[in-house]
Order: C-alpha cells, then sequence, then structure tokens
C-alpha cells in the first residue's frame, strides 16, 4: 500500500450513505405490541426516558423515568441511601377490545411509533423524549370510535427496590399528592430527607406532553411544549438527531451485528449527554432492580468504552464531569491520614460519588482509563494537564501508601479485591492498574515537561514492582490465589485489555496471554454476556479474528432481550454497550502508540467500510474493503503529533499538522453502507 501524497482535502472521498435508508434497516419492529421492560420500545435524551410495552391486553404502558430521581437519604450505603427511585407510569386504554397492534422504533428520527386497532377503530401513536428539552411527548391520532380512549397516570411508591430489605427503622417517604395547576396535572413525591420530584403533563386534543423535575420546573416544561405543539418540538428534536448520527458510520456483512451496534449508538445517545448524569445501571428507563446506582468495578467503565472510537466523545463528557464535581468527596474516600494526597472510590456510590473505600481500591484508577481515552482520543492537552493528570496522582498515591518491601525486595501490595472473585495479595486487578496509573504519569509528564517531584517514585514502582502472580493456567488472581473456578469478570486480565500494557507486540508474552484467555474463557459456569464481549476484544488484539467474531456472535445470541436491553436477574446496561466497542475493536484499534487499521476482520468478511472513526491523539480514520481488499485508508488530524498506522501488515509513520489528512492506497474511495442481509433486517424488536 502506498501513500498518496502528504496531505489531501476531504472532497475526494465520495460519501453515499443515505441515512434515512441505512438505519431504517436497523429499526426495531413489532408486528405487535411488546409484552414487558425487556421487550419494550425505549426514548429517552440523556435525563428523561420512556419504555413503553403492553401493560395487559386492554392498555399500553409509558413508563417514566428520571436518570437524577433518587432517594436523598444521607449514609454510605448507595444500595438505599442514594439510591434510584420509581416514579409512575401512564396507561392507555382504548375504547374497544384491542384486536391487533404494531410498533416500531425509527432510529433516524429517535422516534417511537405505534399504531392500535380495536373493534371501535383505530388510535396511531407518536413517541419521543425531545432531544434537548425536559419534555415527553406522546402524539396520537384516534378514529372517530376512539376519541374517548382513557389516558391516566399511576403513581408508584418511592422507595428504593435493592432486594436486601429495608434498614431497620425505615420510615417510608410520604404518599405522593397530585393536583392541579391550571390547565396542567401535577403529581408531586415529596422525601423524607427532604427536596422532592414532580411528574407534570398535559393534555391537548392531539398529544400528551409530560415532564418531570421540580414542580415549577415541570410544570413550566409541559406549559412551553403544550404552547408550541408536538410538530414543532419533532422539528427540532429531529434536527438533534440528524446532525448526531453522522458523526460517525461503519457498515459490516454481519447485518444483524451491525443493527446490534447502532441499536447502541441510539441507546448511548438516549441514556446519556455532556450535561446530563452519567450512566448508572438502566439508564433513564427505571425497572425494579438489585442493582439501584452505580458500579465502579466494571460497570460504569464498560457503558463508556463504545464513545471513543465513534466520535462521540460529548456522551463521554457525562462521566468525566462527574467526577471533576465530586473531587472533594473521591478525597474523602479515603483514610482521613491520606486525604492530603489521595482519592479513590469504592465499588458502589450514587452520583455524588461518595463511598469510603474498603478492599477494592483499584475501581477510581479503572475510571481514569476512561478519563484518560477521554482527553487522548480528543486531543485535549489542556484537561489532561489541569484535571485528569491530579487525579490520577491522587489515584496511584493511594496505592504508595500501600506498598511495602518484601524480602524479595520487590514492592508488594496487600490483601486487596479482585472484583467478583475474592481477595488476595499482589492481586492481579491492582497490579494491572499501579503499572498503568505509574506509566502513564510518566509519559505526561514528560510530554508536557512537567517536573512533578514524584517522578522518580513513578519510575522506582515500575523498577521494582512485583511481577504478575501467574501459575500454570496463566495469570492468577492475585500471589497464592489461582483461577480456581468459573469466574465472569476479567478483573485479573485488564493488563491484556482494556489497559493494553501486556500486549501481542510483546512475543515473550504471548504464550502467557493465550494461556489466560483460555483458562479464563474456557470455565463456562459462570460466564456472563460482558465475559463474551470481554474475551472478543481480547481476541482481537491478539490476532484471533474468527474466535473475536465468534464470541461476539455467542452474546449476541445468547444474551440480550429482544429490545437489546440486558439483564442478570435486573437490568445492567453495560453489557451491550460494550458490544458495540466489540464491533469497533474489529475495525479499528489505537493502542502502544499504533492505529492498527481493520485488525479483527475475518477473512469471511469480505467487504467492510467505516468513516470518521476516531483513535487515540484525535485522528479521525475512515477505511474501505471491498472484495477482501483494502481499497484505502484515509487519516485526518485534529491535532497534530505524531501518527503510526499498522495497515495490511505495513507499518507506516506520518507527518500530519493539525487539520491535514492524508490518503494510503489507491483504490476505490467510496464511502458506502455493505449489502444488507435481507433476512437479518430489523431483527430486534418483536422478531428476536
Amino acid at each position: 500500500m502506498c501513500l498518496i501524497g502528504s496531505t489531501c482535502r476531504a472532497a475526494e472521498l465520495t460519501d453515499k450513505i443515505n441515512w434515512p435508508e441505512f438505519l431504517a434497516r436497523h429499526d426495531l419492529i413489532w408486528k405487535k405490541m411488546p409484552g414487558g421492560w425487556s421487550d419494550g420500545a425505549f426514548i429517552g435524551n440523556g435525563l428523561l426516558g420512556a419504555m413503553i410495552y403492553r401493560d395487559t391486553d386492554t392498555t399500553l404502558r409509558w413508563d417514566i423515568g428520571r436518570s437524577d430521581v433518587t432517594e436523598h437519604r444521607s449514609g454510605n450505603d448507595a444500595c438505599f441511601d442514594k439510591a434510584r427511585l420509581p416514579i409512575g407510569h401512564f396507561l392507555l386504554k382504548p375504547v374497544g377490545t384491542v384486536n391487533g397492534a404494531t410498533m416500531r422504533i425509527d432510529l433516524w428520527n429517535a422516534e417511537a411509533t405505534s399504531k392500535i386497532a380495536t373493534d371501535r377503530g383505530t388510535i396511531e401513536l407518536r413517541s419521543f423524549v425531545h432531544a434537548s428539552d425536559n419534555v415527553i411527548v406522546v402524539e396520537f391520532k384516534a378514529s372517530e370510535g376512539e376519541h374517548e380512549f382513557q389516558w391516566t397516570w399511576v403513581s408508584e411508591e418511592a422507595v428504593s427496590s435493592r432486594k436486601k430489605g429495608l434498614p431497620e427503622g425505615y420510615k417510608p417517604n410520604p404518599p405522593p399528592q397530585q393536583k392541579t395547576d391550571g390547565d396542567v396535572n401535577v403529581c408531586v413525591q415529596q422525601l423524607l430527607a427532604g427536596g422532592h420530584h414532580a411528574t407534570a403533563w398535559q393534555k391537548t386534543a392531539s398529544a400528551v406532553f409530560i415532564s418531570v423535575g421540580n414542580s415549577d420546573e415541570a410544570v413550566a416544561a409541559v406549559r412551553k411544549a403544550a404552547a408550541g405543539g408536538a410538530e414543532k418540538l419533532a422539528v427540532s428534536h429531529r434536527d438533534w438527531w440528524h446532525a448526531f448520527w453522522p458523526e460517525s458510520f461503519l457498515s459490516i456483512p454481519d447485518t444483524r451485528m451491525e443493527s446490534f451496534y447502532w441499536i447502541q449508538i441510539y441507546k448511548l445517545a438516549s441514556a446519556t449527554r455532556a450535561d446530563r448524569p452519567a450512566i448508572d445501571l438502566m439508564g433513564p428507563w427505571f425497572h425494579p432492580t438489585k442493582w439501584p446506582a452505580i458500579w465502579w468495578n466494571l460497570n460504569i467503565q464498560l457503558s463508556y468504552y463504545p464513545v471513543y472510537a465513534a466520535n462521540r466523545l460529548e456522551l463521554g463528557e457525562s462521566l468525566c464531569r462527574m467526577l471533576d464535581k465530586n473531587i472533594t468527596n473521591l478525597i474523602q474516600n479515603v483514610k482521613p491520614e491520606f486525604q492530603h494526597d489521595s482519592a479513590a472510590i469504592s465499588r458502589v456510590t450514587g452520583n455524588d460519588c461518595i463511598g469510603k473505600v474498603e478492599n477494592e481500591v483499584g475501581n477510581l484508577t479503572w475510571a481514569c482509563h476512561n478519563y484518560w481515552r477521554q482527553c487522548r482520543y480528543g486531543g485535549d492537552d489542556a484537561r489532561m494537564k489541569e484535571k485528569f493528570l491530579p487525579l490520577l496522582r491522587r489515584c496511584v498515591n493511594y496505592y504508595r501508601h500501600l506498598l511495602t518491601k518484601g524480602d524479595d525486595g520487590k514492592l508488594h501490595l496487600p490483601e486487596t479485591s479482585s472484583p467478583e472473585y475474592g481477595t488476595a495479595k499482589d492481586c492481579n486487578y491492582d497490579l494491572a492498574l499501579l503499572r498503568w496509573g505509574c506509566r502513564t504519569l510518566i509519559t505526561e509528564n514528560e510530554r508536557f515537561k512537567i517536573a512533578d517531584p514524584l517522578l522518580p517514585e513513578w519510575k522506582n514502582i515500575l523498577a521494582n514492582l512485583t511481577d504478575y502472580p501467574t501459575g500454570p493456567d496463566g495469570l492468577m488472581i492475585g500471589r497464592d490465589k489461582p483461577l480456581a473456578k468459573s469466574h465472569r469478570h476479567y478483573s485479573h486480565l485488564l493488563m491484556i485489555y482494556p489497559l493494553y500494557t501486556m500486549t501481542w507486540d510483546q512475543a515473550e508474552k504471548r504464550d502467557l496471554i493465550a494461556t489466560s484467555l483460555d483458562h479464563w474463557i474456557g470455565f463456562e459456569g459462570a460466564l456472563k454476556g460482558y465475559s463474551f464481549t470481554g474475551s472478543s476484544s481480547i481476541c482481537a488484539s491478539i490476532g484471533r479474528r474468527d474466535q473475536a467474531v465468534q464470541l461476539l456472535n455467542a452474546f449476541i445470541e445468547r444474551y440480550p432481550r429482544p429490545n437489546t436491553m440486558y439483564l442478570e436477574g435486573s437490568p445492567v446496561i453495560e453489557t451491550p454497550l460494550s458490544a458495540a466497542q466489540c464491533v469497533q475493536d474489529l475495525l479499528l484499534q489505537s493502542w502502544g502508540g499504533t492505529i492498527r487499521i481493520l485488525p479483527g476482520v475475518p477473512d469471511s468478511w469480505k467487504d467492510v467500510a467505516f468513516h470518521n472513526l476516531r483513535a487515540e491523539g484525535a485522528f479521525l480514520v475512515s477505511a474501505v474493503r471491498k472484495g477482501g481488499k483494502t481499497q484505502f485508508v484515509r487519516v485526518k488530524s485534529l491535532a497534530g503529533g505524531p501518527c503510526r498506522v499498522l495497515v495490511d501488515g505495513e507499518l507506516k509513520d506520518l507527518k500530519l499538522a493539525k487539520g491535514e489528512e492524508t490518503i494510503l492506497g489507491s483504490g476505490d474511495r467510496t464511502i458506502a453502507p455493505v449489502a444488507a442481509q435481507p433476512d437479518r433486517c430489523n431483527l430486534y424488536g418483536g422478531k428476536k
């Protein structure tokens, strides 16, 4: 593959993506109304959400959720004190007997449309959560016999659904109070610890407008929406989504997998935004759950994995801004004697990040890896220096307080927890995160020419930290603790993925990587959905292309619900979202200072296309493969800086100034969807 010029204009690529037509093949379609949360139609704007499904044979239900509606009681048990609370739901009951119904999530417009047929007539519905405004719109068109359909509100008890029993002496929140404010209905839920939330709604001749917030906020939002009308709101709502979709593009020959990917991108933008709450385990779609909070030992990290390569960094902002906002609480999570220079987070918190750290100490460092990716993919050096590095420095300092020198002269960690497995000394979970933290601090400080007085300390840790505990089956949980039972979590393999500090490029580590992966994924008993997504991404990074696709397909076949939601008894949103990164990892990887083009694409995938996926260093990358041959690769630099690209086995060092781009290859430069498999279009919704 040859380098064609040093710079070129983007106009040299031909964009033949018809977005409405392309996304339509991935719409979720039901030929009868979905029967519950796990196969309902979901809509959201990063704060408000609704899940739409059949409540009974005669009613349609809209579950209403808002991501920041939580219990306000103080304490350190986020499973109860700061837990998500249910709000309530609306019911639509037709006049006649229902004899047929359909529904569709229109991805291009981010709307759920439905039609109910009864023996008295029809009701056509369009539901959307406005992309920017704090309002849910349900527009209806009823035939003459259905003009008098019923629309009712059902409030739900404001108590955490955490299934471990309520604390002794628990006093329930007061029952909600329903009232009217002029032509707006309001249901106010006071909270015993102070504060409240209110659901407001107004039904007009052709639509219902709904909002959740404090009373004044919700009523004002409903009045404004009703005054403007549904069609005006639909225009600005669609404008946002139509600008959002083309930020990046990918198309692959497996249409089912392609659909799953694009539904996750829709789900991400419906679940969070830059200025809205971070993603917990269910997003804005409340469901009774054992996990009504934020989990930091895998869940929140995986939820954000797709945003980086997808060139949708605005969606990653909510996590970083939450960490920035709560730095004082992160500091206070550690013991008082460490608060002068350290920070950490427990396994579970609310949006305030309050959670005293016990023996699971690496979770904040793992979240910092997400923060680092946000900066590196965005080329945001100012934020890296001002926000990220001070936070990571505190995380590493916490580890420094725990290190002791052993009789072997090496630095060792005391007994800490490997998530989901148990405790061990020299836990590989923590050794991997500590190594990554020290390397990152050294690299970034040297890049910015910062003379941090702790540089010698970080280098000393890297030079003298004990080796990863290993055995005949590869990487262990920790010292004297092998992986001796099935384990759904890859906590002991973080150095391989996602940290990439132990890689296939290190020839001396290949046997260890392969043995560790095979031993872990070979234990079927406790494996869950994210076991398959994690192992798929590892396989894509070590050249096991067919296995990477097989594992991803195994996840898609076995675990997601018909609407692509995922439950392990309760909702856990992160696993399907992490599968979107698996698709990205087949097409583009950037780690170790190298951008890898089509690294996980199997030989059977003859045609692949992607456009404006993002890589570390703030590069936008596009590529097309046709008939099994790479046609071209385009790389555009958004920040300047060195760029190394590996494509078709050739390594290219590119010199691109900020704003410059270059094309490798002289093949067809057309960006267009891969031909769809007709029998695999619109598989999600009613078909699955």
